[in-house]
């Protein structure tokens, strides 16, 4: 399982980072910015693995299934991403930087 959670968490800082150097808001996301990180997103190896062993073993709708979750958990990072950002502009504001 701790290996499972280091690529997670791996994945998850590409996705992070993807969005941070597009200069993508967080917290304001178009249709079309969350398709381009959704599409980066897929394109990670742990994600692309996925695709094709559902393509392969299973039916349409289950890949259906991924590509929804995915979206899900894109927009949950987009989420934290802003929530941390707004933490951290907060903390400067208090020490007056």
């Amino acid at each position: 399982m701790c290996g499972t959670s280091a690529i997670y968490t791996t994945w998850h800082e590409q996705i992070k980072a993807y969005i941070i150097a597009r200069l993508l808001d967080p917290g304001r996301q178009t249709e079309s910015q969350l398709n381009s990180i959704i599409s980066f997103a897929r394109s990670l190896s742990l994600v692309k693995r996925h695709i094709k062993l559902i393509k392969s073993l299973h039916q349409a709708e289950d890949l259906e299934g991924l590509i929804c979750y995915l979206k899900v958990l894109v927009k949950d990072l987009t989420k934290q991403l802003q929530t941390s950002n707004e933490h951290q502009k907060a903390d400067r504001d208090i020490r007056g930087d």
